[in-house]
């Protein structure tokens, strides 16, 4: 039984091991003389409007997807729109200074079909870790039988915390429509948050350079670096 159970256990972290891909880059923000970097790498820009962008990692759905939280609040007297024509995306390869390849967004319909069809990458690596803690006790027990039943136990607990986990992402894959940027039109002293998604397919995740993100507010720019780790 617990043979069975064992050889069961391992091929399960070596199907994980195989499926598992490359952890996202980190970013390092990049603050200019008139910006501010504040915690979670997040930089704020005001002019005569204010504008913040950070990486945004709470999605852990995302799988390989480089995300940004946007944040403008509109500081004028007058009503200014905010579309994803107003963001642009660069990246300078950190061997190939001075030259910038341009990074599209990905659209709203494209990213909620990644959402759909990805299999969660933190979800795989919980159950790999999981996994190869229950075989390890199972390795250094000496009792058979006893230990055969615990391990029984955790193997259960492992597939409804699993279960569970599951249930939580969907119910981001749900919401997750409301928060991805729109067009909106933002009212003098009022604020927008949104996120925006880099498509995967302009962007190789495994190559370091600088992010630079262009913001266009009410004919004012503002212009984000961000160093890929």
């Amino acid at each position: 039984m617990k043979f069975k159970a064992m050889l069961i256990l391992l091929g399960l972290v070596f199907v994980l091991h195989g499926c598992a891909t490359s952890q996202k880059a980190g970013m390092k923000a990049v603050a200019s003389r008139d910006q501010k970097a504040g915690s979670d790498e997040v930089l704020t820009s005001q002019k005569k409007h204010f504008v913040s962008l950070g990486p945004y990692t709470d999605f852990i759905v995302a799988k390989d997807k480089t995300i940004f939280m946007l944040t403008v609040r509109n500081c004028g007297k007058k009503s200014i729109e905010l579309n994803s024509d107003s963001i642009s995306v660069a990246f300078e390869e950190r061997t190939k200074k001075g030259a910038l390849k341009k990074i599209d967004l990905q659209s709203f319909d494209a990213f909620m079909k990644d959402m759909k069809e990805e299999y969660n990458d933190y979800e795989k690596k919980f159950i790999k870790n999981k996994l190869e803690d229950i075989k390890l006790d199972a390795e250094s027990s000496s009792s058979v039988t006893s230990d055969s039943d615990n391990m029984g136990d955790k193997v259960k607990d492992l597939k409804t915390r699993i279960e569970r986990m599951r249930a939580q992402n969907q119910v981001i894959r749900e919401t997750l429509p409301e928060f991805f940027l729109k067009s909106k039109t933002i009212n003098p002293d009022s604020s927008y948050n949104g996120i925006v998604a880099c498509d995967p397919r302009t962007m190789d995740s495994k190559i370091a350079g600088n992010l630079i993100i262009a913001v266009s507010v009410d004919g004012e720019v503002h212009r984000f670096v961000f160093k890929k780790m």
